[in-house]
């Protein structure tokens, strides 16, 4: 993925939009490794960020999400 990736940025339009989309890369990799589903994850995310405390945003780090994220009785 490093070569498909350094090749993908070159086309990304900027050093920032770069470096926003490793750092996407990085997040779907981690919920990957913590067994997560990538589209639930980042719609929760996306959902919550807003009123999230910025001391707290740790908690919707794909490692922590799972223990953090509400819960539904459904």
């Amino acid at each position: 993925m490093h070569n498909l990736g350094r090749k993908a940025f070159l086309f990304a339009g900027s050093h920032q939009a770069a470096e926003m989309t490793a750092a996407m890369y990085s997040f779907m990799a981690s919920c990957k490794r913590n067994k997560i589903n990538e589209f639930d994850w980042l719609k929760d995310v996306f959902e919550r960020i807003q009123s999230h405390k910025q001391k707290d945003l740790y908690q919707l780090l794909p490692s922590n999400w799972d223990e953090y994220r509400p819960t539904t009785d459904q």
